[in-house]
């Protein structure tokens, strides 16, 4: 439901806002009489951004180029990289090496040609760092970094001196944040108060102020969403010191990313046992850990089970591990109202609350009933875990190693039911709509989904009142029971699009040139015992999760995904935990 309501919002605000945004900021910089460097280099800069907002540039033809720009064939160039998204290149334009593989339109941006354009050049401005820093690790000269922070200032101070502007950006960063979390670098204020405090110093004192302000603040980044060399970096600087900078759109702060990127080299070293640990990479001719995984989070959130698996296959066995792990899991802890950070709250919810047992047994094989709750808990949280990823896409920071549910037909008649009683879920859930729905902006959104939302809500309500009854091992009353069976044709009408199953990339490690890719694929069928009803048992389904490495120039799109599940050799052959 959350994706359902996110797709109008996208299409009916954020993109009209966003081109709307870039067309007057552009004006407005084109408004100077005698424009220099800086402002010539951010004209070619938003170029690049209406280009991939415009309707115009399906063959990279010049009608999207805005006449009088003297940088048209690097503009070109640029887009080339972008939509070809072969991966790690340097860009002519700004001035930084790129990893373009992750401007692939994929996801539910594949959807139409809109989502498609808002997706690229949303992920792009979220991507280009506008860094305070020069370092041998990014390739950044101090003249290059000059020039960057000159960019950033500028386009800063042009915003924040006119208001219409700034309200437009607002209107646009006000729904991010709460849904996709804060941004994780230096903010416009910083560069304000630097800019106020430095009139009239040279560049690099003001780089360099920008720098302290940064570590001072807290505004260094947590997740490494760039590309470092590590063994370049200068004596006395870190990889978060050569990645400080401010992104026009930025990239979203969020916990799970975060506790990733401390899960990895250069947090985590070298490995120690003597198995074949699915994390590993080779860096530097060591094996150190290039890989997080998503049972590491479910560890870290509580789940015995992850930890178990975890040990088995040893995946912990590195240098630096538990205190790396110890740090993640501070990042875990909230700290800000997010929808990001509202979903890590809801699995540790789920993952650690006192379970009362719905049934008395199932259809699976070996194992104690209290082993196999918890190890379909862990897969639930797995799926739920992986859908949020796939919904943050285009919004979310990605870490980087520095260098649905739906049955077939052939069963009988459903005449039992029984509920997962987890009644804080629901109201979770509930508080989430009635945000969505704020959001909406125009009278026409809110009266198109409103039916919808009221719907979802009622049906929410019922939930909590069959899990609180569950709960309180309360028989279901015969009304109850066909609710419950009727409830996933509900859903689908309310949705008007089935579950399917979705991919997304979580982690990219540019050493081996591969990424993390968390798969959602067929449902697996299981039934429960109803604790009233002795003989007879409750059909459901449950997520059937994937984990795998794959190239980071073939970043998987959903279709290419479904087509991986229906062929079984792609099956075997992929790298798989």
């Amino acid at each position: 439901m959350t994706n359902f309501m996110l797709k109008p919002l996208e299409e009916g605000t954020l993109y009209p806002e966003f081109t709307a945004f870039i067309s007057d900021l552009t004006k407005k910089l084109e408004s100077e009489k005698e424009p220099d460097e800086i402002v010539k280099a951010n004209l070619a800069y938003l170029n690049v951004l209406a280009c991939l907002l415009s309707e115009t540039d399906k063959t990279q033809t010049r009608p999207c180029l805005r006449a009088g720009n003297s940088d048209n064939e690097t503009i070109l160039k640029e887009l080339t990289l972008i939509k070809d998204a072969m991966g790690i290149s340097p860009s002519a334009l700004m001035k930084q090496q790129i990893d373009y593989s992750q401007f692939k339109v994929r996801g539910k941006y594949t959807r139409n040609e809109t989502l498609g354009r808002y997706f690229r050049a949303m992920k792009y401005a979220g991507t280009v760092l506008f860094s305070v820093s020069e370092s041998n690790a990014t390739g950044i000269t101090p003249e290059q970094a000059d020039l960057l922070t000159g960019q950033a200032m500028s386009l800063i101070r042009t915003i924040h001196n006119d208001e219409s502007l700034l309200n437009r950006l607002k209107k646009l960063d006000k729904p991010l944040s709460w849904l996709f979390g804060p941004p994780d670098d230096l903010i416009s204020e910083d560069y304000i108060s630097v800019a106020d405090k430095m009139k009239d110093k040279p560049m690099p004192e003001i780089r360099k102020a920008l720098l302290e302000q940064a570590r001072k603040n807290g505004r260094q980044p947590l997740i490494l969403s760039g590309l470092v060399n590590q063994d370049a970096l200068e004596e006395g600087v870190s990889a978060k010191d050569v990645l400080t900078g401010w992104r026009f759109m930025p990239s979203r702060f969020t916990p799970d990313s975060a506790a990733f990127q401390q899960l990895v080299y250069n947090q985590v070293k070298s490995y120690k046992g003597k198995k074949d640990p699915f994390s590993k990479a080779l860096i530097n001719k060591q094996v150190v850990k290039g890989f997080p995984l998503g049972l590491e989070l479910m560890a870290l959130l509580g789940s015995r089970e992850a930890g178990k698996r975890l040990g088995a296959s040893d995946e912990c066995n590195y240098e630096g591990y538990q205190e790396a792990a110890k740090q993640a899991k501070k990042l875990l802890t909230p700290s800000e109202e997010s929808m990001a950070s509202k979903h890590l709250s809801i699995i540790k919810y789920w993952l650690t609350r006192e379970r009362t047992p719905v049934g008395s047994s199932e259809q699976d094989p070996g194992g104690s009933e209290p082993e196999k709750a918890e190890s379909r808990c862990l897969n639930t949280c797995l799926g739920f875990w992986t859908y949020t990823r796939y919904i943050t896409l285009a919004y979310a920071k990605q870490s980087y190693t520095t260098s649905g549910k739906g049955l077939a037909p052939a069963f009988p008649r459903r005449i039992n039911a029984c509920l997962e009683p987890a009644d804080k879920l629901y109201v979770y859930l509930q508080e989430q709509m009635k945000r969505l729905n704020s959001m909406m902006e125009t009278r026409d959104q809110k009266s198109r989904m409103k039916e919808s939302v009221k719907e979802f809500m009622d049906i929410l309500d019922k939930l909590r009142d069959i899990s609180l009854r569950e709960k309180d091992e309360e028989q279901l009353k015969e009304k109850d029971i066909t609710f419950l069976n009727n409830l996933d044709k509900r859903l689908l009408k309310l949705t008007r699009s089935k579950d399917q199953a979705i991919v997304t990339d979580v982690h990219t490690e540019p050493n081996t040139q591969k990424v993390l890719e968390e798969g959602i694929g067929y449902p697996q069928v299981v039934e429960k015992g109803i604790r009233y009803k002795v003989t007879q048992k409750a059909r459901g389904a449950l997520f059937t999760h994937y984990e795998f490495k794959y190239p980071m120039n073939d970043r998987l799109t959903d279709e290419a995904w479904r087509g991986i599940l229906r062929d079984e050799e792609k099956m075997k052959g992929l790298e798989m935990k």
